[in-house]
């Protein structure tokens, strides 16, 4: 249509309207778009700072975790050496009454020792491998190996041994001038420690 003088004022303005509409129309499109690609560009920027975050939470879990088994394993360590350094002046008492013959204060040591926090058991046995005191009054009479491995009887030094991280198992020699006079072997309940 053309532009001309003699045309109506209405005519020209439908003309013009018309054409306006497709202009409208497609500037609503591109809006759209636009608004859609800003969505999508949101939610994946959402979905990658929130993956993010999941990742960073599951690695300080995991050193979290790394952390804890550390020091439960410094903790056991440190009851270790506390009883290694115990075992010597206890079994120089042991030893004492042993050469003189006094079961009874070997006795009361023990049962005064087993009073004292996370301390389970202790037992001392003869050259012969027979329990002669012991906390668990039943124990006494029965072979050492009923109640601690074999290899404690022969060993020359002070084990300590860590069973399923929650017991502790003390065995050292108690020596003579030039014999040995038998073997102790204490039982140590290590507290789990709490991290929360």
């Amino acid at each position: 249509m053309e532009n001309n003088f003699n045309d109506k004022p209405e005519e020209l303005s439908k003309s013009y309207k018309g054409s306006g509409n497709t202009t409208k129309g497609s500037d609503r499109k591109k809006m759209l778009i636009i608004i859609l690609v800003a969505v999508v560009l949101l939610a994946a920027l959402w979905i990658w700072k929130n993956t993010q975050i999941n990742n960073e939470q599951e690695e300080a879990e995991r050193k979290k975790q790394i952390l804890q088994e550390r020091a439960s394993a410094l903790i056991t360590n440190t009851h270790k050496e506390h009883l290694k350094l115990l075992a010597k002046p206890y079994v120089w008492a042991v030893r004492a009454e042993l050469l003189k013959g006094n079961i009874n204060q070997v006795n009361l040591y023990a049962n005064e020792m087993v009073k004292e926090k996370n301390f389970q058991s202790i037992v001392v046995a003869n050259d012969k491998g027979v329990i002669i005191s012991s906390t668990n009054k039943k124990n006494e009479g029965q072979q050492f190996s009923t109640v601690g491995k074999p290899n404690y009887l022969t060993s020359d030094t002070t084990i300590v041994e860590n069973i399923n991280d929650s017991i502790l198992v003390m065995s050292s020699p108690v020596m003579g001038f030039n014999n040995r006079l038998g073997t102790m072997m204490i039982t140590y309940k290590v507290k789990s420690p709490n991290f929360n």
